[in-house]
C-alpha cells in the first residue's frame, strides 16, 4: 500500500517575511523592556508608598528625622542620607545615615549649614550634581570625611515654608542621580515637610507648656517663704537651666552709680565659675539686652562681638539667649539681666525659647518682688510687735523703779542725816534712770 503523506498542520506553509519577523521579535524586545520598566516604577512607587506610610507614623521629632534619612536612603538607592531642620533659616538639627560611629567621631562637628548646605537653605529647590565638587559653593569636606560625589537634595515644604532639606549622596547606579530619584525624593520630602511641621508644632507646644509648668512652680517655691533671701535667685537660674536644658544661666548686673561695669551676681550649670566676676558693659550681651525691648538672641557667639567676653570665659559656648529682669533682684538703683548658653553640638535658641524666656523672667520677678514685699511686711510687723512689748514692758519696770524711789524717800524722812543724805541721792539716781529710759524708748 503506497504511503499517504502527512496531513498538513495549520501553521504548514505559515512564514513571516525575514523583515516582518525581524520587526515582530523587536515589538517584543520592546514590549518586555516595557514591561520591566513598569515593574520597576510599581516597584519604585510602592516603594514611595512605604517610606511615606513609615515616615508618618510617629510625631517625636528625633525619631521622625532619623525614619526620614532611612526611607530615602533605601528610596532611591544611596549610600549616604541627611537630613537637616530648618528654623528660622538656620540650620538647627542635623541627622545623618551610612556612616559608622568611628568615622562620625573622627569627622568631628557636624555640619553647620554651610557650603551645598547652605545654598539649599537660602535657596530652597531640588539641586541635583554629577559631582559635589563641581559647585560653586562647595568648601569641600573635613579631615576623616568620605568621598562624595552624585549629590541630590530637596527641601522640605509644607505650606509654603520651609522646615529642612533632604540630601543623598552616593548614588548605588552608574551616572549619579536621575530625574526619577528626583521626583521620588521630592515627594517624599513633600510628605516629610507635613510630617516635621506637626512633630515641630508638637515640640513647641510642650516646651510653652515645660515653661509654664516651670514658672508656676517657682513662683510657689519664691512665695512660700521655705528659700532664703540669698537662695532664690540661684533657685531660680537652676530652674532656667532645666526648663531651657540650657548649658548655663547668670544674673548680671549693672548699678546707675557704675553704669560701665557689670557684674555676675549669681550662675549656674556650666557657667557658675563666672559668679562674682565683672566686665565692661560696652557692646556686650548685658548691655544689648538693657537696651533691647525684649530677649536678645546670638545664634553664633563665636562670631558675634557681643559676645566675645562669654567666648572666653566658656568657650564651649554658641548659642546666647538674654533678656532683662522686670525688676532687679539688687534693688533699686541696679538694672539686672538673664543669660542662658548652650554649646556647640546643641540646638540653638530660637524664638520660641526667646518668648517663653521673657514670660518667665517676667513671672519670676514679679514672685521675687513680692517674696520681697512679703519679707518686708513681716519685718514690720516683728518691729511693731517688738516695739508693743518694749513699749509694755518700759511701763511696767518704769513704775516699779518709781514704786522703790518712793519707798527709799519715805524711808528717808526718817533717818539720821547721813543715811537720809545717800538714801535721798539713790532717789535722785533712780529718777535720772527713770527720765533716760523715757527718753529712750518715748523720743520726743
Amino acid at each position: 500500500m503506497p504511503d499517504r503523506p502527512e496531513p498538513a498542520t495549520p501553521s504548514t506553509g505559515l512564514a513571516f517575511p525575514s523583515v516582518a519577523r525581524l520587526e515582530f521579535d523587536e515589538l517584543l524586545d520592546q514590549l518586555i523592556a516595557r514591561a520591566g520598566e513598569v515593574k520597576l516604577t510599581q516597584g519604585r512607587l510602592r516603594g514611595l508608598l512605604d517610606a511615606t506610610h513609615h515616615i508618618t507614623a510617629g510625631l517625636e521629632l528625633d525619631d521622625l528625622v532619623q525614619r526620614i534619612v532611612e526611607s530615602a536612603r533605601t528610596l532611591v538607592g544611596a549610600r549616604y542620607a541627611a537630613l537637616g531642620v530648618v528654623r528660622e533659616s538656620r540650620l538647627i538639627r542635623f541627622v545623618h545615615a551610612g556612616m559608622d560611629d568611628l568615622t562620625v567621631e573622627r569627622i568631628g562637628e557636624l555640619p553647620q549649614g554651610k557650603g551645598v548646605l547652605g545654598t539649599l537653605i537660602d535657596d530652597p529647590r531640588p539641586l541635583r550634581l554629577q559631582d559635589l565638587a563641581t559647585h560653586p559653593a562647595s568648601v569641600g569636606f573635613p579631615e576623616h570625611h568620605p568621598p562624595m560625589h552624585s549629590f541630590l537634595g530637596v527641601p522640605l515644604l509644607a505650606g509654603g515654608t520651609v522646615y529642612g532639606n533632604l540630601y543623598v549622596t552616593e548614588s548605588a547606579h552608574e551616572g549619579g542621580f536621575t530625574p526619577d530619584d528626583e521626583q521620588l525624593l521630592t515627594a517624599l520630602a513633600g510628605a516629610a515637610g507635613i510630617a516635621v511641621e506637626n512633630a515641630l508644632l508638637l515640640e513647641s507646644a510642650r516646651r510653652r507648656e515645660r515653661w509654664q509648668a516651670a514658672s508656676a512652680r517657682l513662683a510657689r517655691s519664691l512665695l512660700s517663704g521655705d528659700l532664703a533671701p540669698e537662695a532664690e535667685i540661684q533657685h531660680l537660674l537652676d530652674t532656667a537651666v532645666d526648663v531651657a536644658r540650657a548649658h548655663g544661666a547668670a544674673v548680671t548686673e549693672v548699678a546707675d552709680a557704675e553704669p560701665g561695669t557689670a557684674h555676675v551676681t549669681a550662675a549656674a550649670g556650666g557657667v557658675a565659675d563666672w559668679a562674682g566676676r565683672s566686665a565692661g558693659t560696652a557692646g556686650s550681651i548685658t548691655q544689648a539686652a538693657l537696651d533691647a525691648d525684649g530677649p536678645v538672641l546670638v545664634a553664633d557667639a563665636v562670631v558675634d562681638p557681643r559676645t566675645t567676653t562669654v567666648v572666653d570665659r566658656a568657650p564651649e559656648v554658641r548659642s546666647v539667649l538674654a533678656v532683662r529682669l522686670a525688676t532687679s533682684p539688687g534693688g533699686p538703683g541696679t538694672r539686672s539681666v538673664l543669660t542662658l548658653t548652650r554649646p556647640a553640638g546643641e540646638d540653638v535658641f530660637g524664638a520660641i525659647e526667646a518668648e517663653m524666656l521673657h514670660g518667665f523672667a517676667a513671672h519670676a520677678t514679679t514672685a521675687l518682688e513680692l517674696a520681697r514685699g512679703r519679707r518686708d511686711r513681716e519685718a514690720v510687723r516683728d518691729l511693731e510687735e517688738r516695739e508693743r512689748l518694749v513699749l509694755a514692758l518700759s511701763e511696767q519696770v518704769l513704775q516699779r523703779v518709781q514704786r522703790v524711789g518712793l519707798a527709799l524717800t519715805s524711808s528717808a524722812s526718817g533717818a539720821d542725816p547721813p543715811l537720809r543724805d545717800e538714801l535721798l541721792a539713790q532717789v535722785t539716781e533712780l529718777d535720772d534712770v527713770i527720765r533716760a529710759v523715757r527718753d529712750t524708748v518715748f523720743p520726743r
